[in-house]
């Protein structure tokens, strides 16, 4: 194996871990992997805040797989996510890095008995979604007392309105002397004091750009008026024939209409929302990984934290709300140094909030023009006086 000064080995990782992560082809640690890790094997409570794509999962697990005590039965582990699909992710990269250690998923929208009964097993990690987590400790089923570290992920997400009651009341049953460690590749001003309450003492580590995309993603712009938009995609999809596509809009009702009138339009899609069923939901996500179809219609869902490899273009059908989900809907594509392309459909009316979008990010918005056979470069001529 090829040794580095930055070899995960120097870091405090064990060498049958840096050997599974050399098969995946991971051999030098990431900025915030590099920097976090000695930190968290050695105990230290963190805030870090990094882009989208730059390894933070595997940041904060592989030190604390590290530390994992086999000798006793306890509970000392718990992740807590924001969506389904990010617990079963952290699932799966936990069960890839340390495949004899127990973990299990807690999540709404799944068989509560079955993932009760997975506790009897007494898993060393527990990865869950605040309210079925909050659920199984106010059923007796997890004990507080004995969870060593809890990991907040996208933690900006799991402190908003809808997440926080269920959040901070799991912290209260949890000793004062746990290690608390979040992540986001976003993180306001007001987070740091409301994290307050629930750590004690924290390092914050924001890096560079964090919160920018990824110099290697271009974006673009298309006008459209919003009665062309599923026209002016099927171009867009016709043309680019992109191997891997992500399509984001505003509501979970507009995903299945759109994605119908796309398959209509001959396009190999799916669309997938947070109302689905459990089963079809994870269903969608594999057939996308595995390929199956090229392109998925998703809302914010699908933004935040899935590393969804391969996704060459972004295309905003609706407009993202706030700089926030612009930064989240562009990180899945980019990803780990590669290019990517996100394409926003916009009206007059909404160019303007755009730019701010663009202004606030430092990123070079471009518009663009279509017809049925390419996208060009629109160029604007001042007029003669």
């Amino acid at each position: 194996m090829i040794k580095d000064d930055r070899d995960f080995s120097a870091l405090g990782i064990a060498a049958k871990r840096v050997n599974k992560l050399f098969q995946e082809g991971i051999i030098v640690p990431t900025e915030v992997q590099e920097k976090v890790i000695p930190d968290i094997i050695s105990n230290k409570n963190l805030i870090v805040q990094s882009p989208t794509g730059t390894g933070k999962t595997l940041a904060y697990l592989l030190p604390l797989l590290e530390r994992i005590d086999q000798s006793t039965k306890d509970l000392e582990v718990l992740v807590l996510v924001p969506s389904r699909e990010l617990a079963f992710q952290v699932v799966r990269v936990i069960q890839k890095f340390a495949d004899d250690l127990g973990v299990v998923a807690l999540t709404g929208g799944a068989n509560g008995v079955r993932q009760l009964e997975g506790l009897k097993e007494k898993p060393k990690i527990v990865v869950g979604t605040p309210g079925r987590v909050l659920g199984s400790f106010n059923k007796k089923k997890l004990n507080g007392q004995v969870i060593k570290t809890i990991v907040v992920d996208e933690v900006d997400k799991m402190l908003s309105a809808g997440f926080m009651g269920d959040v901070f009341s799991i912290f209260q049953k949890t000793l004062k002397s746990r290690q608390v460690l979040m992540f986001s590749a976003t993180i306001p001003k007001n987070l740091l004091n409301e994290a307050s309450e629930i750590i004690d003492q924290p390092i914050s580590i924001m890096f560079k750009d964090s919160g920018i995309t990824p110099a290697t993603i271009e974006h673009k712009y298309l006008m459209c008026d919003k009665f062309k938009k599923i026209t002016t995609i099927h171009k867009l999809l016709n043309i680019l024939q992109p191997h891997k596509a992500m399509i984001f809009i505003t509501r979970n009702e507009g995903v299945m209409p759109l994605a119908g009138k796309l398959r209509e339009m001959g396009h190999n899609i799916e669309g997938l929302h947070s109302d689905l069923p459990q089963v079809r939901r994870k269903n969608i996500i594999n057939g996308f990984r595995q390929e199956k179809f090229p392109i998925i219609v998703t809302t914010d869902l699908l933004a935040r934290g899935m590393d969804l490899e391969g996704i060459e273009y972004i295309f905003n059908y609706d407009i993202p709300g706030d700089t926030k989900f612009y930064i989240h809907r562009a990180g899945r594509t980019g990803r780990a140094g590669k290019a990517g392309t996100v394409i926003t459909l916009v009206s007059e009316q909404q160019k303007f909030f755009l730019y701010k979008i663009a202004r606030d990010l430092s990123v070079d918005l471009e518009e663009v023009g279509i017809d049925e056979q390419k996208i060009f470069p629109v160029k604007y001529r001042k007029k003669k006086e």
